[in-house]
């Protein structure tokens, strides 16, 4: 086994080297492409054959969730008519090692006659491809991985490494931010780690758990137990919180046997108790509770001035899959 793994060390090795000749000789073309890019009114569209095809999905993927328009189109599929995705304003980048594949070199005129720009990835500078390219980034590969030198493997980690570069000069570029990402990313825990709202998580309205300050014991654990969250906010005549009450802090007066039926809210009540601003983000607030010196699992929710707009549980956290 220790033989194995020696072998994938040695296959890592091998790309991690490629990888660090290719940055040092990076091919200056890089900032004319992304400069081509960043000015065009079009769209990207991405296209490679192979290996380099499925390299070139992921770069698509990569560039359109940052802010770039990008498709990718496979070289067949544009021959027999998917080529109508293509416009005059486009930038095509077409990736291939040898930049001698006939699918891909077949493709080209219709490029060039549609009027799109042409950026070539490739590690032949001699190629068709590379003679044919408006831009043409050089793509040096020192050795693949591959211990017959045959499947693509270094040379595919480089393209991949140097189109999401790409999509991150032009990310900058654009000033894309992360409300940005979270427009185009809704769905998955990152979307809604980055667009949910406290708001939208918090129990308010009929299902906010709140007592004035003279509630009675047995009226506090009412509004807690109806409310089902635990605790419950204590508040002056005008909704403002003063305080907040949870069944920890009912359950240790209980047990250090101060607990009465003619104890108050006021005397049950944290003064002073964690709170949060509404608006802000909902993964933010689960962070805080959990990372605090003693961790807390429910917290109110309050207004600029103070006002109690909604109380939040750890549980309703998780629940949304942030």
């Amino acid at each position: 086994m220790g033989n194995t793994l020696d072998k994938v060390k040695k296959a890592l090795d091998i790309e991690i080297e490629a990888i660090l000749h290719f940055r040092e000789n990076l091919d200056p073309n890089v900032e004319k492409a992304v400069e081509l890019i960043f000015q065009s009114k079009g769209k990207v569209i991405v296209t490679g054959v192979g290996k380099s095809g499925d390299v070139g999905k992921k770069i698509a993927s990569t560039l359109s969730s940052t802010g770039t328009p990008s498709y990718f189109l496979h070289p067949s599929d544009a021959a027999h008519g998917d080529a109508g995705i293509l416009a005059q304003g486009d930038v095509v980048i077409a990736i291939g090692k040898s930049g001698e594949s006939e699918e891909l070199l077949n493709l080209l005129p219709t490029i060039k006659s549609i009027g799109a720009k042409l950026v070539g990835l490739t590690a032949n500078p001699q190629s068709r491809l590379a003679l044919d390219c408006d831009i043409v980034i050089l793509t040096p590969v020192l050795k693949e991985a591959c211990p017959l030198e045959l499947a693509p493997t270094s040379s595919t980690t480089i393209a991949l490494m140097l189109g999401d570069a790409i999509a991150m000069a032009l990310m900058e570029l654009r000033d894309f931010q992360k409300e940005d990402f979270a427009l185009y990313h809704p769905a998955g825990r990152l979307g809604k780690r980055l667009s949910l709202k406290v708001d939208d998580v918090m129990r308010k309205g009929d299902k906010l758990a709140k007592v004035s300050s003279d509630a009675s014991l047995e009226e506090v654990l009412s509004e807690i137990t109806k409310k089902l969250v635990g605790a419950t906010g204590v508040v002056d005549p005008g909704g403002k919180l003063i305080g907040f009450v949870t069944d920890f802090d009912i359950r240790k007066l209980l047990n250090d046997g101060k607990l009465d039926k003619s104890i108050k809210a006021k005397d049950l009540m944290n003064p002073k108790p964690t709170v949060f601003e509404s608006g802000i983000m909902a993964y933010d607030v689960l962070q805080s509770m959990e990372r605090r010196e003693k961790p807390i699992s429910v917290a109110p929710i309050v207004s600029k001035d103070g006002a109690l707009l909604g109380i939040v549980s750890i549980h309703d956290l998780l629940q949304k899959g942030l």
